[in-house]
């Protein structure tokens, strides 16, 4: 006997609740440095804002009403979906050869490529604009990230 997808659904989206609040929950026990700077970020911060959201969409999941007929394991691209965690993989290899912006700019154009975006002007563009802008922001935000092959060639 299969269980209903509705209950199956419900009990997914349940278990997310609790593993959001769990997450939520300890991210108040990340210590926070002596240093009374005053910054509106800390080591706090992102935890619980990703706890706060998880926990949101979930109970957005668990509560809304049963939908129409879901994809099913057989109708799923699975081939994509290698694909995609084979260029995570390969992403996570290559970063510290060829740094941050390369890398990234690489893993976006071949994930577009791969969901099926096939205009060479919109991969190529979009992957170098949010690459670069990504590196900006944290270079804002004053962290430095590594240029890998280039910034050795540079230096």
């Amino acid at each position: 006997m299969v269980p209903d997808r509705v209950l199956v659904e419900r009990l997914v989206a349940l278990v997310l609740v609790v593993i959001s609040l769990v997450y939520f929950l300890l991210g108040w026990r990340i210590p926070l440095p002596d240093v009374g700077d005053d910054s509106p970020f800390s080591a706090r911060s992102f935890p619980l804002a990703l706890g706060a959201i998880g926990t949101v969409l979930s109970l957005m999941l668990l509560l809304r009403p049963s939908a129409g007929p879901s994809i099913g394991v057989r109708t799923f691209a699975w081939a994509r979906a290698a694909g995609l965690v084979l260029m995570m993989f390969l992403y996570a290899l290559l970063i510290n050869h060829l740094g941050f912006v390369v890398t990234s700019a690489l893993f976006l154009a071949c994930a577009f490529r791969v969901l099926g975006e096939r205009r060479i002007f919109v991969l190529t563009t979009v992957a170098a604009g949010v690459s670069l802008g990504l590196w900006l922001l944290f270079r804002m935000l004053d962290v430095r990230l590594d240029w890998g092959l280039f910034g050795r060639l540079l230096s």
